[in-house]
């Protein structure tokens, strides 16, 4: 009988591009989102939860399943290793935010093992609201943060209309050392989002985030790359 085939980031980082249309169409991927009961059609950030469960549909094929649990951050799935899920808009903020650290460093102590799957490309921008608006009247009555919003005359946030998918960048780690051998190097950074609160008014943990350009010119060892290259 023939043994698994193992699956490296790389080939994982292959297998989603080539299988990923190249753009992304926002109103399509809520509604398929919706049609296939994911909960996070809601969401206003739709292109990393989109991709978070194409990835999972696409993996699961080869056999992923569902990554382990720590504390409230439950990790995307495991094949050959503990994988997460995000998305980076290229030419928006430097540092694309990963998981909490808590979380991050509890799952390297248990696996020895942690790595991000990112999607990187070019956001449209709704810039007459049309999408807003539709994406409002999907959801139907607004929630209490939205309500709350109003009410203390909070700004609503451009949307994001379409995404156009260039590349998938892959990192992973093997140990808190190499983490922390990121950090040192400036290309990882603590602290992400911290005395930040959520939509509940709970603070938010502090998260790891991660820079595309730093990571391009570090010089040193990595377990990373790009696909396409």
């Amino acid at each position: 009988m023939a043994s698994k085939p193992k699956y490296s980031g790389g080939q994982i980082a292959k297998i989603l591009f080539e299988s990923l249309l190249p753009r992304w169409d926002g109103m399509q991927c809520v509604l398929d989102m919706q049609l296939g009961n994911d909960p996070n059609w809601r969401q206003m950030e739709w292109i990393g939860w989109w991709f978070e469960y194409k990835a999972k549909e696409i993996l699961s094929a080869l056999g992923a399943k569902p990554g382990s649990e720590f504390g409230s951050v439950k990790f995307d799935c495991f094949l050959d290793g503990v994988w997460d899920f995000k998305s980076h808009p290229i030419g928006k903020k430097a540092w694309a935010y990963l998981n909490d650290e808590e979380a991050v460093n509890a799952c390297l102590k248990t696996h020895s093992h942690l790595g991000w799957l990112i999607a990187i490309g070019q956001a449209e921008y709704d810039t007459t609201g049309f999408f807003k608006t539709w994406h409002d009247a999907l959801k139907g009555k607004p929630s209490a943060y939205v309500l709350q919003g109003q009410k203390i005359g909070r700004k609503s946030r451009r949307r994001k209309s379409a995404f156009n998918l260039e590349a998938i960048v892959w990192v992973e780690f093997g140990s808190k050392a190499e983490l922390s051998d990121a950090i040192k190097a400036g290309w990882i950074r603590r602290g992400m989002q911290q005395g930040q609160q959520n939509s509940n008014g709970a603070p938010r943990k502090p998260k790891y985030g991660f820079s595309l350009d730093r990571w391009r010119t570090y010089k040193g060892p990595l377990k990373g790359g790009q696909f396409p290259p």
